[in-house]
């Protein structure tokens, strides 16, 4: 048995970060997978310990995408495939569906595909969403064997695609480990983002509208002044938030662009608490991360947070995403009871757990 891992994602973008995550964690349950990235671009560097690692097959993105809109399976991939013997196949995403059709065809017993929707929804339709509903998302519904991320992406897809009786489905969990934080990582941050003795409420997340980014500067203007306290944005600075910022004189956040996987964890673990303001999602381990290395949590209704996190302490749910003061309230509350949280829920990997995402993934 041998598994491809098959993703179209560069080093800088958080999805990136997700199906790298899951590929190394099946590699080290005893899964024999390897990871083919169609497209890397060449400022990418692959970490020593990685072997058989084959990318670059599509030099730019944009060749990549033509490809899926002609439905044309790449020779080389389709070589490599045939050569390396794979008996199973992962595809992160619905965008690679396009694969499926050449896939079938080659002696492959088992293709699975991962879902992370949120394509239609009007705060989410840009110019490449509609593109690829339209173009690239054609094959979904030929795919029998189907991995949600959560189960509000299974109901994305019971929505807008076929129902699953005849499919092999199943929602599960990427739980993940919790690392050690970097000491020496923590005092450089601090000492380079000037953030000793200050309370730091953090936001991880891209600008578009989906974020409700607003939302959050609503919040730290509501905050403006206090020079203890601190507003963290992981992400490149959108013209929007720009004339935000500047228009309500906002002068606690802070915009740091992207950070290795380390730094996140220590700027996780300086923070006095997470902030979400998503109006939707489908999360993957951010949500986790939140919980093994940030204090507190304040997340918005969305996606499956509630029924994850229904009985920790450490977590404040927010029914209404745009309702400033609830959220306000919740900052304050954790500032009176600071460093006191106690976490409820146990999200370590399982023996159970391992063995049954593996089964399902390579299974039949």
């Amino acid at each position: 048995m041998k598994v491809a891992f098959i993703t179209d994602n560069d080093a800088y973008s958080g999805i990136w970060r997700q199906n790298y995550s899951l590929f190394n964690w099946l590699k080290k349950q005893w899964v024999d997978i390897d990871l083919i990235n169609l497209y890397v671009p060449a400022r990418f560097k692959w970490e020593p310990s990685t072997k058989h690692i084959k990318s670059n097959i599509f030099n730019t993105y944009f060749l990549s995408f033509l490809y899926g809109v002609k439905y044309v399976f790449p020779k080389e991939l389709k070589k490599l495939l045939k050569d390396w013997k794979y008996t199973h196949v992962i595809l992160w995403h619905q965008f690679l569906a396009y694969l499926y059709p050449a896939l079938s065809k080659l002696n492959i017993k088992r293709i699975i595909i991962i879902h992370d929707l949120c394509l239609f929804y009007k705060e989410n339709k840009g110019l490449w969403d509609i593109i690829y509903e339209k173009l690239l998302m054609k094959h979904l519904d030929k795919f029998e064997n189907l991995v949600f991320i959560s189960d509000f992406t299974k109901d994305d897809y019971i929505r807008y695609y076929n129902n699953l009786k005849n499919k092999n489905y199943k929602t599960i969990y990427q739980w993940i480990d919790k690392q050690k934080v970097n000491n020496e990582i923590k005092e450089t941050l601090i000492k380079k983002n000037n953030l000793k003795d200050k309370k730091i409420f953090l936001n991880v997340w891209s600008e578009d509208p989906r974020k409700n980014i607003k939302t959050f500067l609503e919040i730290a203007k509501n905050f403006k002044g206090k020079k203890d306290m601190v507003f963290i944005r992981v992400w490149k600075k959108s013209p929007e938030s720009e004339d935000y910022i500047k228009e309500h004189k906002v002068d606690n956040v802070l915009y740091l662009k992207w950070l290795s996987d380390d730094e996140l964890i220590a700027l996780y673990n300086l923070s006095d608490a997470v902030i979400s303001t998503s109006l939707y999602e489908w999360y993957w381990r951010q949500i986790f991360e939140w919980h093994l290395y940030s204090k507190y949590t304040i997340t918005s209704d969305v996606s499956d947070v509630k029924k994850i996190f229904k009985w920790d302490k450490s977590v404040y749910i927010i029914d209404n995403p745009y309702d400033i003061q609830e959220y306000c309230e919740s900052i304050n509350e954790i500032l009176r009871n600071r460093w006191s949280s106690k976490k409820s829920i146990n999200i370590q990997n399982s023996q159970k757990e391992i063995l049954e995402y593996c089964t399902f993934l390579i299974d039949k």
